[in-house]
């Protein structure tokens, strides 16, 4: 299949969205969090850790795939790349394309995966400022 650079733009920016929009939640999760009674912050701690363990998996699938791909771009030398554009190996830069779209991809699936980590890790640090200022 092959993507324009257009299509590649349009479909990872989307991606992007997606995770610039968690950030956006957990930014404004953390402002309402000033005034939130210490039970109303374990519901959303539980919340919070059931969406993390939710989207584990996928995680844990686009980490796979990073490694993976990150092996494959080791074996890609620099020489053997110029040697592909000079000689027009299509099938083998094409092939080149796919494998640095899917670890864009997969490195975006991880971001997102952290951005909602993330929100467990504020939901925790509060709680535990709680604890301190009600002891």
């Amino acid at each position: 299949m092959t993507m324009t650079i257009d299509e590649l733009g349009k479909k990872l920016h989307s991606k992007l969205d997606e995770c610039i929009d968690q950030l956006k939640t957990s930014k404004e999760h953390f402002e309402s969090l000033k005034k939130e009674t210490e039970t109303n912050i374990e519901v959303k701690l539980r919340a919070a850790k059931e969406n993390v363990a939710a989207k584990k998996q996928e995680a844990c699938a686009a980490k796979e795939k990073v490694e993976e791909l990150i092996e494959a771009k080791k074996a890609e030398t620099t020489e053997a790349v110029a040697d592909w554009k000079a000689n027009h190996h299509l099938k083998k830069l094409e092939k080149r394309a796919e494998h640095a779209e899917k670890y864009a991809e997969a490195c975006i699936v991880l971001a997102r995966y952290y951005a909602v980590e993330a929100d467990v890790a504020i939901l925790e640090a509060v709680a535990a400022r709680q604890d301190v200022d009600n002891a």
